[in-house]
């Protein structure tokens, strides 16, 4: 009862709630809709929406007029174009351009200088000068040459060329002469503290009381917004270049253009020059020279005379430089040092050498990292198959380097108390997180007691800052030259080859040449029906008539060398048709590919069928500049050949070389790799004693791997025994 009477007060509370909500719900039912179409009624006097009746989704069938409107419309409209790079649609920059005005006399000696002294450090340095005549350099640089001789107005060609191609790609653009000597990796620093935003055109002023232009000898800097504006009006500076001083000429330009003076700093950050005295010997002045600060604060150094100081200038800013980023990297590991003091574990759990990646724990056996023993002349077990092996090279200088280190810093430590004896056990391992390792446990001797003391030493390498080396992009749009030699006993095999490039490449439109090199022997006709490449030759025309954009196809012969044909082909070819060569890059590594003999289409590819012939060097990859510069080499032995009619006849030159041995002999660095999608039908392989030796050799082992595998040739010979087995001996019946 009693409960009863405790939920029946508790309900009484809550009986006004209920009762507003039904209210509530039910005034909100019956007024609704009228709110409804006055909200609408309003809405649609205030705008007008159009009416659609059809779903957007909805299927639509379009009559035959309709279809043609939307083909034509489709037609007519482009794909829209972006830009390569991410960096390009955003609008990102680059950050400094130097530009440089040489000369036609001094750009063998203070261009080259400049030129190597500062494009290491920059993205982009280009040389602009005043004559097309530009001198060979043995150091490459980019230069750039103007047909107009008037040296007043070689700074505004400059303007222009740079709004022609670099305005765009730079934030900051900075000029100067070939006789000023440029810490670039401070200046870099420097503009990397500057804003964007602000126009400046910084640098030395003039020697004038009232100077409003800056100094092109020490250099001067500007935005890329004042760079803008200066060749908007670069009209108006050619007219008004009266002055025969360039430094007039460019400031009068930029205070007409962007309205600024010369100013020699920005937000409290000076931009310092130094001028060098006019008779400025290096090893006599840098004695007084270094004493000032204003030197050695410097962004710029004018007038340089001689290369060589620029060298030594170089030199000199490059070792306080270090030094400066040695005595950084000594703070930083003391403060990280103390600071280690207070975290868990303390000093003792902190890895070693400050500064360096902890070492890289395994997570199985197989991810140990073993040490190498060495001694001072020997390396043990440095491979799987190697016992020994004597130190040489780079390695014999790593030891000998990491044995200096280690007396250095013991003869600091203990003084001339202790005496360094030998090496007793040397131990290293290289870990990819840190880098080189080493355990040297050495053999010194107290100087008093003449006691032979062993102490085990740690050094380590550390491995430097890991940078992304530009490489020059590739485009889709560079030609290949495919140089084919066709023997007289290989013609059946050609129609296959030819169907075969006309729907790989033909078809597809690449951009690729095939040069099909016929040999003729020295009796053979090369025209009419007796031709021995008659249907050959009319294939070729056929597919050159049908095919005349994108990839094309054409021929040449030669006659009487049947040996070494390869590099004969080749002379002719690379020098008639220097198209074999992809523009964008240079100077690179040969490669030459494994091939993989084919396997019939139904099979799948495994160790059954084919195998990778190492043997084989039929098939090279090379730039048409690489093999010029690597023909030279072997010139005086083979002659180069650049008239396919005047090939000698077999047997009055003796070649050694075939293009593989020539690569070889050559600065480039040969690689050889395997290439599974290359794929080459079975054939005999004839091997002719009348090659060299080596070659001989190599030919036999090359036709001993291609009858089949070890498993087959044992299948094969068990198979003939069995049948020899089976029969019948003569006699027997």
């Amino acid at each position: 009862m009693t409960k009863l009477l405790v939920s029946a007060i508790y309900f009484r509370q809550l009986t006004p709630v209920f009762l507003g909500l039904c209210v509530g719900i039910a005034i909100s039912i019956v007024v609704t809709p009228f709110l409804k179409d006055s909200c609408l009624e309003g809405f649609s006097q205030s705008v007008q929406l159009p009416v659609n009746t059809t779903d957007e989704f909805e299927p639509q069938q379009l009559n035959a007029e309709e279809r043609a409107k939307r083909d034509s419309s489709s037609e007519d409209r482009k794909p829209p174009l972006r830009p390569r790079f991410v960096r390009d649609e955003l609008g990102i920059r680059d950050k400094l351009f130097v530009g440089i005005l040489t000369s036609q006399e001094t750009a063998e000696t203070m261009a080259v200088a400049i030129n190597l002294t500062l494009s290491h450090h920059l993205q982009k340095v280009v040389f602009f000068m005043e004559s097309q005549n530009q001198p060979k350099l043995a150091k490459p640089l980019t230069m750039v040459a103007f047909s107009d001789d008037r040296v007043l107005l070689k700074p505004f060609h400059m303007f222009r060329y740079i709004g022609d191609h670099y305005l765009t790609s730079y934030d900051w653009f900075f000029f100067a002469e070939d006789t000023t000597y440029i810490r670039g990796e401070r200046l870099l620093e420097y503009v990397n503290h500057l804003s964007i935003s602000k126009d400046l055109y910084l640098g030395n002023a003039v020697e004038d009381a009232h100077a409003l232009y800056c100094k092109l000898g020490s250099g001067f800097l500007v935005g890329q917004a004042v760079m803008a504006k200066i060749v908007n009006e670069l009209d108006w500076c050619t007219k008004n270049a009266f002055s025969t001083d360039a430094d007039d000429n460019i400031g009068r330009c930029v205070l007409h253009s962007a309205d600024l003076p010369c100013s020699d700093g920005v937000d409290g950050i000076p931009f310092n020059t130094f001028q060098l005295r006019n008779n400025f010997n290096f090893d006599v002045d840098i004695k007084v020279e270094e004493k000032r600060l204003e030197f050695k604060n410097s962004l710029t150094f004018h007038t340089v005379h001689t290369p060589e100081t620029a060298y030594k200038l170089h030199k000199y800013f490059s070792r306080l430089d270090l030094e400066q980023t040695y005595r950084q990297i000594s703070d930083l590991q003391q403060r990280i040092l103390n600071i280690s003091a207070s975290a868990p574990g303390g000093q003792a759990n902190f890895p070693w050498p400050v500064g360096v990646r902890e070492p890289s724990k395994p997570k199985t056996r197989f991810d140990v990292i073993r040490y190498d023993y060495f001694t001072e002349t020997h390396v043990y077990l440095e491979t799987d198959n190697n016992n020994i092996a004597e130190l040489q090279g780079v390695h014999k200088q790593d030891v000998d380097d990491v044995l200096s280190v280690t007396k250095q810093k013991l003869r600091e430590k203990y003084g001339d108390k202790l005496e360094y004896r030998r090496l007793v056990n040397g131990y290293r391992r290289f870990d990819p997180t840190r880098g080189m390792e080493y355990i040297l446990d050495v053999a010194l001797r107290e100087k008093n007691t003449e006691y032979e003391i062993h102490k085990r030493v740690h050094l380590m390498r550390p491995l430097s800052k890991v940078e992304i080396v530009p490489m020059p992009y590739v485009t889709e749009n560079t030609r290949v030259s495919i140089i084919l030699p066709l023997r007289y006993e290989d013609r059946a095999r050609m129609p296959t080859f030819l169907k075969f490039y006309e729907k790989t490449v033909l078809t597809a439109g690449d951009n690729s040449v095939l040069m099909t090199v016929f040999v003729y022997d020295p009796g053979d006709p090369t025209t009419g029906t007796a031709d021995p490449y008659v249907d050959i030759k009319a294939q070729i025309a056929a597919m050159e008539k049908m095919y005349k954009d994108g990839a094309r196809i054409a021929w040449m012969f030669i006659k009487g060398l049947r040996r070494s044909l390869s590099a004969v082909a080749t002379d002719s070819v690379s020098y008639r048709r220097c198209s074999s060569r992809w523009d964008s890059l240079s100077s690179s590594p040969t490669l030459s590919t494994v091939r993989r003999p084919p396997f019939p289409e139904i099979l799948d590819i495994n160790k059954n069928y084919g195998h990778y012939d190492r043997h084989s060097f039929e098939h090279a990859a090379f730039y048409n500049g690489d093999y010029i510069e690597s023909r030279k080499l072997i010139a005086a032995d083979v002659p180069v050949i650049t008239d396919a009619k005047k090939v000698p006849e077999e047997g009055t030159i003796n070649i050694k070389f075939d293009l593989y041995d020539m690569f070889l002999e050559s600065r480039l660095h040969v690689f050889r790799a395997v290439e599974p999608a290359l794929k080459s039908r079975f054939r005999a392989i004839v091997c002719t004693p009348l090659a060299d030796e080596a070659a001989y050799k190599r030919c036999l082992t090359r036709r001993g791997a291609a009858l089949g595998s070890r498993a087959q040739l044992a299948q094969l010979v068990l198979e003939h025994r069995s049948l020899r087995a089976a029969e019948p001996v003569e006699g027997e019946e």
